[in-house]
């Protein structure tokens, strides 16, 4: 069983665990979003709320409190840092810092793209405690290679999504705006501001990346390798 907190109730992930068939119950939790087989607290937050967590110093209370009501605490971090950092006043250092810290404290942390992500973790997390004790211990996950990622589409995607401050979704809707990465990689930053989810801040990023002359590989006495002659 997933106890729900009352909050969650409706929320993207919650939609997704009904339509994998996960057996939830609604009840107020006086800590975590979901209590997964009586074993393991979740917290769910938004890369934004996980940012502000830091800044007013929630965060390490609030972990605390989870090891102390349940064994095993998780906190999922859903979404973009780079999407939200382009207006919060916090960087990567902060951040992974305050993940350290977690980490050294005994608590777990993952990192999900979006609300389905979070579901699916939720959900291997509830079918791996609720059928550990049938088992009487826990069995490594069985991991099913897809070879389907080398295909033309993926390798679009990835080409856009390596860019600093691109994620997949990202990626996704450039490559749906421009159509081809060729167009792309030509785009004025006025073509660029054209496609959602690109500010500024970002905008710059791309270009730096694209314009930036990469500097030559000088060897050992100065003179330049064979290859940048």
């Amino acid at each position: 069983m997933i106890v729900v907190d009352y909050r969650e109730r409706g929320s993207d992930p919650v939609t997704e665990l009904a339509r994998l068939g996960a057996p939830l119950r609604f009840d107020k939790l006086d800590v975590g979003d979901y209590l997964i087989a009586s074993e393991v607290i979740v917290e769910r937050k938004s890369c934004n709320d996980f940012i502000s967590s830091i800044v007013d110093k929630r965060l390490f209370e609030q972990a605390r409190y989870m090891l102390q009501t349940q064994r095993k605490a998780v906190i999922i971090v859903e979404g973009d840092f780079a999407e939200v950092l382009a207006y919060r006043k916090v960087g990567y250092p902060q951040i992974y810092g305050a993940v350290a810290a977690l980490v050294d404290m005994g608590l777990s942390l993952l990192r999900t793209g979006n609300a389905t992500e979070t579901a699916y973790a939720i959900f291997y997390l509830y079918k791996r405690y609720a059928e550990a004790p049938k088992r009487g211990y826990l069995q490594p996950v069985k991991i099913k290679v897809v070879k389907s990622n080398k295909s033309i589409e993926n390798v679009q995607l990835n080409m856009i999504a390596s860019i600093p401050g691109v994620s997949r979704e990202l990626a996704h809707r450039i490559l749906l705006h421009f159509k081809t990465p060729r167009r792309f990689f030509k785009a004025s930053p006025a073509e660029l501001r054209r496609v959602e989810g690109l500010g500024e801040a970002r905008i710059a990023k791309i270009v730096e990346a694209l314009d930036t002359v990469y500097p030559p590989v000088f060897l050992g006495n100065g003179s330049l390798s064979a290859d940048d002659r």
